[in-house]
């Protein structure tokens, strides 16, 4: 027995944004997992004809369980906070793979192969990191332009045409695209296509309605459509 929803606090511990240590670990466990990779791999390179030293070895082992569950770690915490981008962990992971073939590279006395593997892992890090920051930007402009349609545009009822989906699978979520319709200020009806997340618990279903906000002077731009169901069920937390 309890004084509080359940439903509703599982919903809340759902909702709530990660915090500042989980991300920070997220991110470390990602670097030294590259950081290992990076040290251990090029080393068990050089010493492919005789026994590679232990340490190598060691960081070669630890690297694949730090990458992959770090990597998983932070997918799911990425998906909870639109502003942490999914290329991040992949970038520090890289950032420290650089950093560990640039250690293994002094402790072999600078060999040029291991030169060019340090400069590529820094130039995956650049790449993704670059990544990141555009489409951080891009998520940013696509926020704005739905907050002026909301604030400026015309609301109207849209209804469900398509919901997207038959059944739920062994999955409790569908991420799926729905189909919404809708009249505009001239009367024409028009069609509307958006990716939602549905869950079991809150399935939609043809006829379902839902707000839907436009442009009166360019209803045909899609761009400039919000569609409020779409808008609260996204694949990822705002």
């Amino acid at each position: 027995m309890s004084t509080v929803d359940p439903v509703a606090l599982r919903k809340l511990r759902k909702s709530k944004r990660p915090g500042p240590v989980s991300i920070v670990l997220a991110l470390a466990f990602q670097f030294i997992g590259g950081l290992a990779a990076g040290y251990g791999w090029p080393q068990l390179a050089e010493f492919e004809a005789v026994e590679p030293p232990a340490l190598p070895l060691a960081a070669i082992i630890a690297s694949i369980p730090l990458l992959v569950i770090s990597s998983i770690a932070w997918m799911g915490i990425a998906m909870r906070h639109s502003k942490l981008g999914l290329a991040l962990g992949g970038a520090i992971a890289w950032l420290g793979a650089a950093t560990g073939a640039a250690l293994a590279a002094v402790e072999l006395g600078y060999p040029p192969l291991l030169g060019w593997v340090a400069a590529g892992c820094l130039a995956m890090f650049l790449f993704l990191a670059g990544v990141g920051i555009w489409a951080a930007r891009k998520r940013r402009v696509l926020a704005a332009r739905e907050q002026a349609v909301m604030s400026t545009g015309r609301a109207t009822t849209a209804t469900v045409t398509d919901k997207g989906y038959v059944v739920f699978g062994d999955s409790a979520k569908i991420f799926t695209t729905v189909t919404f319709t809708f009249h505009d200020g001239s009367g024409t009806q028009r069609w509307v296509q958006r990716p939602v997340l549905i869950n079991a618990a809150e399935p939609v279903v043809d006829g379902q309605e839902t707000t839907l906000w436009y442009d009166p002077l360019d209803p045909g731009n899609d761009s400039m459509i919000v569609v409020k169901l779409a808008k609260d069920s996204p694949l990822r937390q705002p």
